[in-house]
């Protein structure tokens, strides 16, 4: 599993407020240590004290160390509570740093480079999904039995629900150091709670 490292540059960089998106080239290039999948009968809770966004339709979002701003992934529903063909998938800031959880739409910069999201249909109810930071990897986007929506990744031999994302960072003077990320669902067909650690050299 590879991430972009433009990407993996631009997402850090936009995590912290300060951080100049030119700095990102001045960066030695990222590169992955290791992936490593737990299971647990429970969803860990990576940071109780950050805030959770409780957005209509949201599929999974995503925190972070240095702030706590919040970015959210929702899906994009029909009356009828089918998925939207045009655009399934809609990406904002919820931004609790500093305006009380206010929306804030992503700037040109976070939705080319790091954070927007690309889809392809795959049939009537489903669609693929690629976040632009990380490409080489896909989603499904698709609602459940329940109504529900949800974005489904593949972990090994299983199938995720992810819930949501934590990015465990270290504010620098340009560009935050980005240790790991943990990626943390639900198995589909058991229940139980997985997290999938992303470890990154860079």
């Amino acid at each position: 599993m590879t991430f972009s490292r433009r990407g993996l540059l631009a997402a850090a960089a936009l995590l912290a407020p300060t951080a100049s998106a030119q700095a990102q080239d001045r960066l030695p290039p990222v590169s992955i240590r290791r992936s490593e999948v737990s299971v647990s009968r429970t969803l860990t809770i990576a940071r109780p004290d950050l805030p959770v966004p409780t957005d209509r339709g949201m599929l999974f979002y995503v925190q972070h160390a240095i702030n706590r701003n919040v970015l959210v992934y929702a899906a994009r529903q029909r009356p009828d509570g089918g998925l939207d063909p045009q655009r399934p998938v809609e990406v904002f800031w919820r931004r609790f740093g500093d305006e009380n959880g206010n929306r804030r739409e992503l700037s040109f910069f976070e939705r080319v480079f790091a954070f927007g999201i690309s889809t392809q249909s795959i049939d009537q109810a489903r669609h693929s999904a690629r976040i632009a930071g990380y490409r080489e990897r896909d989603a499904v986007i698709d609602v459940g039995s329940d109504g529900t929506p949800r974005a489904l990744m593949t972990v090994g031999a299983r199938t995720m629900r992810i819930v949501y994302a934590y990015a465990e960072a270290e504010d620098r003077r340009f560009i935050p150091k980005i240790h790991h990320i943990d990626i943390h669902g639900i198995d589909i067909a058991s229940g139980e709670a997985l997290r999938e650690r992303v470890r990154l050299d860079m």
